[in-house]
């Protein structure tokens, strides 16, 4: 398995050997400096427990739902202009890695989109990439850094500038529709696309996300739960885009499972007075099956022995005790969430106490997120560890023969990074490696690991 950890590696703000990051003339917007010009920083990693952090409570597409986004059409950025830097035979080439086996890694990112959070989180992205290709041993990883704008056409004239430019493996972009331009221009190339978007329409024909779809998280939340022998579920959920694939991904896996959804509300919008009647609708049923199992003497199997609470945040706080207040018990009924759970303020609802849901390996991660902010002096963003392992995937897959970038993007062993493990086959989507987590005296308690190869095993 081609191993993304870069934990055996040190990093160090002196400098050590000649810098591998290169942001050509090519940029259309410069993007924050590395680091340092000559090598990398190295930070221990200690083991600390911390409360794993996979996403933001957004998912990546819709961080920037609510932009203004520029229509014009962006000019092509001309990486002729990059004057020493760029070789006619091979691409752009700084000086100092002439003659190396280079590996070039386009990155694809709205740095100047008019959305200052999605702004923020390209630029949180860029820098862990920067730390991704400072952790690594070899010094022959160059980034060329482009700008989208966050627009479709930004994303079309990136794509061509990085074909230009020589690109082995394209990162990015971020948003669905810049995914799907950027793939359309690179697959005329055969360079490989390596993105960032959650919505699973966009993989494919040589496109791969690095992503985490709540399909996968949901499988795996009612995978477990079944092998418990839960066959009974219900649903409680927001109406929406998120909502609408959550509630598809349950009814889909459960019905696999040879399960039963018995019950199943919604609601639009995330203020308590909204979800009061449809979790009162919920326990009404449940009451009523509670009574019909105390008459039949417990041969009527109960209402539900599940429930999935797909929220996040303050929404996921205000609706869950909701269902204790109309008697629906924890105790009897095993909640169960998406990533949307891993915040810290979940653990303090009484609630949600024994509730269950699925995310990524926290120990790998939070070595990640603890060298990120050592080394910026800031908190990583929600998908800045995507731009790391995207970083160290699009290498492997980069380093060899061009004609077989795509056999080693879908290496059947998978690749195990920060965000756990990862494989993908031609259909581009991820199939991630996800740990089952327990809330429990204030903490989340792993009741599964993550597996750490494309078997299962350990």
């Amino acid at each position: 398995m081609p191993d993304l950890k870069p934990f055996g590696y040190s990093l160090k703000l002196a400098l050590m050997s000649v810098c591998v990051i290169a942001v050509s003339a090519c940029t259309t917007t410069q993007p924050p400096a590395p680091t340092n010009q000559g090598g990398g920083p190295v930070v221990d990693y200690p083991s600390q427990p911390a409360i794993p952090t996979p996403t933001d409570t957004e998912t990546p597409d819709e961080v920037v739902k609510d932009r203004d986004e520029p229509k014009e059409v962006e000019k092509e950025p001309d990486v002729a202009d990059a004057g020493p830097y760029f070789n006619n035979r091979e691409g752009l080439t700084p000086p100092h890695m002439e003659g190396r086996d280079t590996k070039r890694l386009a990155v694809l990112l709205p740095f100047s989109t008019s959305s200052s959070r999605l702004a923020q989180e390209a630029q949180s992205m860029y820098r862990a990439a920067e730390l991704a290709v400072f952790s690594r041993s070899s010094p022959d990883v160059l980034l060329i850094a482009l700008d989208t704008k966050g627009t479709e056409d930004g994303a079309r004239s990136a794509t061509r500038a990085a074909i230009t430019a020589g690109a082995d493996v394209i990162l990015g972009p971020i948003i669905a529709a810049n995914v799907d331009a950027a793939s359309r221009e690179a697959r005329r190339a055969n360079i490989p696309v390596i993105a960032f978007s959650n919505d699973q329409r966009v993989a494919g024909n040589g496109t791969y996300l690095m992503s985490f779809p709540p399909e996968a998280e949901v499988e795996r939340i009612v995978d477990y739960v079944a092998s418990t022998g839960t066959t009974r579920f219900a649903y409680l959920g927001p109406n929406g885009a998120y909502g609408d694939r959550v509630r598809n991904a349950y009814n889909n896996r459960v019905r696999e499972i040879g399960g039963e959804i018995t019950a199943a509300e919604s609601y639009t919008g995330n203020d308590i007075s909204v979800m009061q009647t449809p979790a009162q609708k919920l326990a009404a049923f449940h009451a009523e099956g509670e009574e019909l199992a105390e008459r039949s003497g417990g041969t009527t199997p109960m209402s539900f022995e599940a429930i999935l609470l797909p929220e996040g945040g303050t929404a996921l706080r205000s609706l869950a005790p909701l269902l204790p207040y109309y008697e629906v018990d924890p105790a009897d009924v095993q909640f169960m969430g998406t990533s949307r759970w891993a915040d810290p303020d979940t653990v303090r609802e009484p609630a949600l106490s024994r509730g269950i849901f699925a995310g990524p390996d926290k120990d790998a991660q939070q070595l990640f997120l603890d060298t990120y902010d050592r080394t910026y002096g800031e908190t990583a963003t929600g998908l800045a560890s995507l731009a790391y392992d995207a970083v160290m995937m699009g290498a492997y897959v980069a380093d060899g023969d061009p004609k077989r970038r795509y056999d080693r993007a879908e290496n059947p062993q998978g690749f195990y990074g920060v965000d756990g493990l990862v494989s993908f086959d031609s259909d581009g989507r991820p199939e991630r490696g996800l740990a089952v987590y327990q809330i429990r005296n204030g903490r989340f308690i792993v009741l599964d690991p993550a597996p750490r190869n494309v078997l299962g095993g350990s």
